[in-house]
């Protein structure tokens, strides 16, 4: 039987909504560093997923996000949601690693991005293992392998000042 004491919280303070908002921030820019700087020039374009966001509106709710929307859910996801998804998710499973969570979590994304969204959104499951495929792999696994960094080495940082 589990104690109340080992069960993962799932209220967050202050100062743990700040290091997660944090940590998606920093991951999201080096998300966005390789998707308009170095995938270019690996794959000859850029990694935008807001158009799977815009596909996805329009296919499953028939609605047509402008841009700027698209880009902003994409980066509310990238920012809070799945950083808060990595840290409770890790406490949840018990997961010690926090190179171990952030890999799996980033292969989840990818896998959910390419095997659910992409069909949701009426393209090819996977988009038919195009160089694109793996390159958004790499992309989600960084991106995750950094929010888990910056997270834990903050957290750390932040637990020996108090």
């Amino acid at each position: 039987m589990t104690s109340d004491s080992t069960r993962p919280s799932w209220s967050l303070s202050e100062d743990e909504l700040v290091l997660i908002l944090f940590a998606g921030l920093i991951g999201e820019i080096v998300l966005e560093i390789l998707a308009w700087g170095v995938f270019p020039a690996v794959l000859g374009v850029p990694m935008r997923p807001h158009i799977l966001v815009t596909d996805l509106g329009r296919s499953l709710l028939g609605v047509e996000f402008a841009v700027p929307v698209a880009v902003g859910i994409h980066l509310a996801l990238g920012l809070l949601i799945m950083p808060l998804i990595y840290v409770k998710g890790r406490a949840l499973l018990g997961i010690r690693s926090w190179v171990v969570a952030g890999v799996l979590w980033g292969v989840l994304l990818w896998a959910t991005a390419q095997m659910v969204l992409a069909p949701l959104a009426g393209r090819p499951f996977m988009l038919g293992l195009i160089p694109y495929t793996w390159g958004s792999l790499v992309a989600h696994v960084i991106y995750t392998l950094v929010v888990a960094y910056v997270y834990e080495r903050e957290r750390a940082r932040f637990s020996a000042l108090v």
